[in-house]
């Protein structure tokens, strides 16, 4: 090939010419790719020209006529498969004379990116966020421990009288319920009930993932970093959605009462991690819980409506209104 240049330009405005009939979104997205990469072999050849750079002018020379083909299997045949390929070898190819440091990396990355099934990037992403996940709630029931420090005041004194029939009639006195406020014991359950509730809602998110791998294989998404952002963040939603649920419960907003049991506390606990574990398992369950809770916020629904008659307010005029406003 004599001049690489002169038969880029030549490719170009025999692609001009073919550009009269109507391509599909995914061949003209391939073509952009392709013009994009001939520019940049121009500005790579014109250099490597200056330079006299022998091996660079073969290369660009090689690689120049695959493109050509790229287009003609887009063209032609709408043979997309071969077209990307051929176009992600000449994007390896120029990155490398480009600058040759980074392209090692910026490659063997879309290499990953490009070959890797989606399944398999979504297991990735919940193992390289893993250490965040176990180290989150460590942190967390640390801060709820130190914050003990701040509530001491919110603490009711724990009583030293013995218990007698006349205290604890006195006790149940409204003025001295009134009187009554947070125990040492009651904070540290309450704590150690939402950091098992956050656990608990992560680790349904995480049996999710695993147990419906099949359905991430979705071909949109394979050169995508989507499914590795979902493996990553998907149990931490899990987690916000167990302390949600548990603040919601203990909140008294649901429906829903878990009674303490003198004789078998744990009973509770246990219906908090089951609790938390179906909502960070199931989304269509979190969606009913988040949609519940707005219908129950007060306010909700007067806003609703005052948004509904501006918006009507809005609207066009109909035909009756037109007459109203003649008369």
């Amino acid at each position: 090939m004599d001049d690489p240049i002169k038969y880029i330009d030549l490719s170009i405005k025999g692609l001009q010419d073919k550009l009269s009939t109507s391509l599909d979104i995914e061949v003209q997205e391939e073509l952009s790719h392709i013009l994009s990469i001939y520019r940049r072999l121009k500005s790579a050849f014109s250099l490597a020209k200056i330079q006299a750079n022998k091996n660079k002018l073969e290369q660009i020379e090689a690689i120049v006529p695959n493109l050509e083909l790229a287009i003609c299997a887009l063209q032609v045949n709408h043979n997309k498969v071969l077209a990307r390929n051929i176009r992600r070898d000449a994007e390896y190819f120029i990155r490398r004379i480009e600058n040759p440091f980074t392209a090692f990396i910026v490659n063997n990355f879309f290499k990953f990116l490009y070959s890797t099934e989606t399944h398999t990037k979504v297991v990735l992403g919940l193992f390289l966020a893993l250490p965040i996940h176990l180290l989150a709630p460590i942190v967390l029931a640390y801060i709820l421990s130190t914050s003990n420090l701040y509530l001491k005041p919110l603490f009711k004194e724990q009583s030293t009288k013995p218990i007698t029939s006349e205290n604890v009639v006195e006790a149940q006195k409204p003025e001295v319920k009134a009187q009554i406020k947070l125990t040492e014991y009651e904070f540290y359950e309450a704590s150690v009930l939402l950091v098992l509730s956050a656990m608990s809602g992560a680790t349904g998110s995480v049996v999710s993932i695993m147990l419906r791998l099949d359905q991430y294989g979705n071909p949109r998404y394979k050169e995508t970093l989507l499914p590795i952002f979902v493996g990553a963040f998907k149990p931490a939603i899990g987690a916000f959605l167990g302390i949600f649920v548990f603040a919601l419960i203990n909140s008294t907003l649901l429906p829903i009462t878990i009674s303490k049991d003198e004789d078998k506390p744990i009973n509770r606990w246990l219906a908090f991690l089951a609790i938390t574990f179906v909502v960070g398992f199931s989304e269509r369950l979190a969606n009913d819980v988040v949609s519940q809770a707005e219908r129950i916020v007060p306010g909700r629904g007067a806003s609703q409506e005052k948004n509904e008659t501006s918006a009507s307010q809005l609207s066009a005029p109909t035909e009756e209104d037109k007459q109203n406003d003649k008369n």
